[in-house]
């Protein structure tokens, strides 16, 4: 089945439990991964950037997915992203996640170093060849640095292991371009969370996020109601998502993230990869007093 043929195309970016010791948390991370299922997500975008997928070692990474794909076939789609620093442990990292049964593989292109976009380009090419899983590719200017022009995404996008991007960007022409640059099962997902409604609107066919975790009924409501065209309720229902966002970015995003779904009583420990820390007891109660007044206020169970 491609990704485009998904009904249910929310994926949230799936936070990685883990425990004080850096290891991972399989009782908090099936806990979160049953929850989100029950509420109604598509699948599971899984170590990503909100997934600290660069930061773990390759053995936690091999963990995390086996245990998401298994709590989910049959249930919702796995995009497993194999991105990091050395390329050879990406294409590592497709090859395991073709054995234990992911539905696609995603990377953000080389980022250290400052690659060339030729450079850039062979990375992709080879990640299509390392397994027959399909391919999203990641455009993200805010990390690598570099925007990429149209036509040379349109350039990726014809390699023929590409299914589709994961389009990270604030400028919403780029994404309404390269969508109607896309062969017919090619895919593009919106990455910007405080942009759902519009970026549904101007050619993303599903979203990837991290406040997801936090909030997937509003999020799940806005897909919907951009799927009727109703697009005015779901800017309304983005402006409530947006309050949560705008305080989450006034903190250490992830830190702050994981801080809640501990208080929501999802994960065991808001631990992040060294040498992140966790927010500190005055970041906590400051966080907690921004969000009594927001859309997730209910949630707050602890």
């Amino acid at each position: 089945m491609s990704l485009l043929s998904a009904k249910n195309r929310i994926l949230p970016a799936l936070i990685t439990p883990l425990t004080l010791e850096g290891r991972l948390d399989s009782a908090s991370a099936e806990r979160l991964v049953e929850h989100l299922l029950e509420q109604g997500v598509g699948g599971f975008y899984v170590l990503g950037s909100t997934g600290e997928g660069i930061y773990l070692p390759s053995e936690v990474r091999e963990q995390m997915l086996e245990l998401v794909v298994r709590l989910a076939r049959g249930r919702g789609q796995v995009i497993a992203h194999v991105g990091a620093v050395e390329g050879a442990i990406a294409l590592r990292l497709a090859k395991h996640a073709e054995r234990v049964g992911a539905d696609a593989v995603a990377s953000i292109p080389p980022f250290v170093g400052r690659y060339s976009w030729d450079e850039v380009y062979g990375f992709y090419d080879l990640l299509t060849q390392a397994s027959s899983l399909p391919v999203v590719a990641y455009y993200f200017p805010s990390l690598t640095g570099e925007a990429i022009s149209l036509d040379r995404l349109e350039r990726l996008l014809a390699l023929s292991g590409i299914a589709g991007v994961k389009v990270t960007d604030t400028n919403l022409y780029v994404m309404q371009r390269l969508s109607v640059r896309l062969r017919a099962n090619q895919i593009i997902y919106n990455g910007p969370d405080e942009l759902l409604a519009l970026g549904l609107q101007f050619g993303a066919h599903g979203g990837i996020g991290s406040t997801y975790n936090l909030m997937p009924k509003l999020i799940l409501a806005i897909a919907e109601h951009c799927a009727r065209g109703e697009f005015g309720e779901a800017l309304n229902i983005q402006r409530r998502a947006n309050e949560v966002i705008e305080v989450l970015l006034s903190f250490p995003s992830l830190p702050a993230t994981k801080q809640i779904l501990h208080w929501q009583g999802l994960i065991a420990s808001p631990a992040c990869a060294a040498p992140r820390a966790a927010l500190n007891d005055s970041e906590q109660i400051e966080l907690r007093r921004r969000l009594s007044k927001t859309a997730i206020a209910d949630s707050l169970v602890r």
